[in-house]
């Protein structure tokens, strides 16, 4: 009795530390997930996903991740047409955490004429400093509050990826490390500095993998289980579209490891591909929305110099690089390399980092991922990679010393590296201080000026 107890208080803890640690950072980046929560009220308030009822917001957003779409499913990028304002990102991650959004707001709104009787609240939100997030929230109008919302939603989603990160490790590791293994993935990679900060495409998308691997290590004693892989699997591509490598690397999985189910697992995956297409044809006119069309231009023989750099600054540049950033994926690599995890899905998943680094990096244009912290592009890995540290836990006790201090010091340096996304404003005024990183890429590799030094 006593150990039931235990072993459910320890993923209840976990999920309530994890939320509350990133939930209460003061700092949030909606950025890209701008519009993330008008989507969602937009489909609680009026049953569909345009952005028309916010048109005030968006020009003074300077129609930033928005278009105007035609009755022909043309999208403008002008800022006026005859035809309706769509968020420019995938609908995947707004129609997703829509129940979780409206939930946050309606809280809220039950709370505001609670606040009044509560001086210090009120003083706080007549604060200069706090009226525009924090004084949004206390007054309950979320278009003031959203990026608060979607922090704590973002955080939600991060601690749910740590607890599913928890029980998959649980299969192969005792308790204790299990939870450190979680906490790892939580607060010492870009879970926390990225999706933990806001609704980007990588925080459903990061859940979504921990439960597709979730499921398809199971299966290895339940097999009925990798049937049920199908629905977050279709799902993560409505999410993100480097996420087609999932349906691609995931697919043929099933159809080699698992292939009495496979026809059960296309049937789970089934209902969200037509919801997808028809979503996407009723608005574009098309299979798939602008955003899934962008090209690639790092794999034409005449970019390849742009690729090298693209694939060098994604692993050790100073603004992105992931073993910069969270240098204890270094061992996760060479676990990769010397094929260390024992699972069937091990070698699938070494593929699918593999690929996701290519493809992340043919995209020349902006391989550093825009204005963010860190290794973003690299986020929905995460779990991959924290999954390949499993093998040094299990032989922790007979590892070097130096191997174990060696460990422990990368991922307390990662620690320290990503912590710093939700607690210091300075990290993230860097790609645009001095000037925009977009505009003067080179600064990615000037190392006497590093994001994670400011």
């Amino acid at each position: 009795m006593i150990d039931t107890l235990k072993n459910r208080r320890v993923p209840v803890l976990l999920f309530l530390g994890v939320f509350l640690f990133s939930g209460l950072s003061p700092v949030g980046t909606s950025f890209d997930s701008r519009w993330t929560v008008y989507i969602a009220m937009s489909l609680w308030n009026h049953g569909d996903t345009n952005l028309d009822e916010y048109e005030p917001q968006i020009r003074e957003s300077d129609y930033y991740a928005v278009g105007c779409v035609d009755a022909q499913g043309v999208d403008h990028p002008h800022k006026a047409c005859a035809g309706h304002w769509y968020n420019g990102y995938p609908i995947g991650g707004p129609v997703l955490t829509a129940p979780l959004i409206v939930a946050a707001v309606e809280i809220m709104r039950g709370l505001h004429p609670l606040w009044v009787h509560v001086p210090a609240v009120m003083t706080l939100a007549r604060n200069p400093d706090a009226q525009r997030v924090l004084g949004g929230f206390i007054d309950a109008d979320y278009d003031r509050a959203h990026a608060l919302i979607e922090m704590e939603v973002a955080s939600l989603l991060l601690a749910a990826a740590a607890v599913v990160i928890y029980f998959t490790a649980l299969l192969y590791l005792p308790s204790k490390k299990a939870l450190l293994l979680a906490l790892l993935f939580a607060l010492a990679t870009p879970a926390y500095s990225v999706a933990g900060r806001a609704i980007w495409q990588h925080t459903p998308s990061m859940l979504l993998l921990a439960i597709t691997i979730y499921l398809f290590t199971r299966a290895e004693q339940r097999p009925a289980l990798a049937a049920w892989a199908g629905l977050p699997v279709a799902l993560s591509y409505t999410v993100r579209p480097t996420d087609a490598l999932f349906v691609v690397i995931f697919t043929a999985y099933v159809a080699v490891r698992h292939r009495a189910y496979l026809l059960k697992y296309l049937l789970a995956a089934t209902p969200v591909a037509i919801a997808f297409l028809a979503y996407n044809f009723s608005i574009y006119h098309f299979p798939l929305s602008p955003y899934y069309r962008t090209e690639l231009d790092g794999f034409l023989p005449q970019h390849w110099p742009k690729l090298g750099e693209a694939l060098a600054g994604n692993l050790i540049s100073p603004s992105r690089g992931l073993l910069v950033y969270t240098p204890v994926f270094v061992f996760a690599i060479w676990s990769m390399i010397r094929r260390s995890w024992k699972n069937p899905l091990a070698p699938w998943l070494t593929a699918l980092a593999a690929l996701h680094w290519l493809a992340i990096s043919a995209y020349i244009a902006s391989w550093w991922a825009g204005m963010c912290y860190g290794p973003r592009f690299f986020t929905d890995l995460t779990p991959v990679f924290v999954f390949f540290l499993i093998p040094y836990l299990e032989r922790w006790d007979a590892s070097s010393r130096t191997l174990r201090i060696a460990f422990v010091t990368c991922a307390l340096i990662g620690f320290a590296m990503h912590v710093r996304s939700g607690w210091s404003i300075a990290v993230h005024k860097w790609n645009v201080d001095p000037v925009s990183v977009d505009r003067h890429p080179e600064r990615n590799w000037d190392w006497s000026d590093p994001p994670f030094l400011r």
